[in-house]
């Protein structure tokens, strides 16, 4: 039996890896958005918005720091070698 060269193809990490870092681009830029916004387009106090956005931009920084840890680890040399 021959091994499956299309699994790394479909490998469902590889989506979730993009999936990841395209959501840390997400939340810093509508926290951008609603801090920028103005009354008509949300209707909440400015200091409301700007708690929100501020919020949401250090969310997805947590995010892009989580999952760089997890999707590009260091590699440290062996200490045996």
């Amino acid at each position: 039996m021959q091994p499956n060269t299309n699994r790394s193809r479909n490998n469902p990490e590889k989506y979730l890896k993009y999936f990841t870092l395209f959501m840390c681009l997400v939340y810093p830029v509508l926290g951008l958005f609603i801090m920028l916004s103005d009354n008509t387009q949300i209707a909440l106090s400015q200091n409301y918005k700007t708690i929100l956005g501020t919020m949401l931009m250090a969310y997805g920084v947590l995010r892009f720091y989580r999952a760089y840890k997890k999707y590009f680890p260091k590699e440290y040399p062996d200490e045996n070698s």
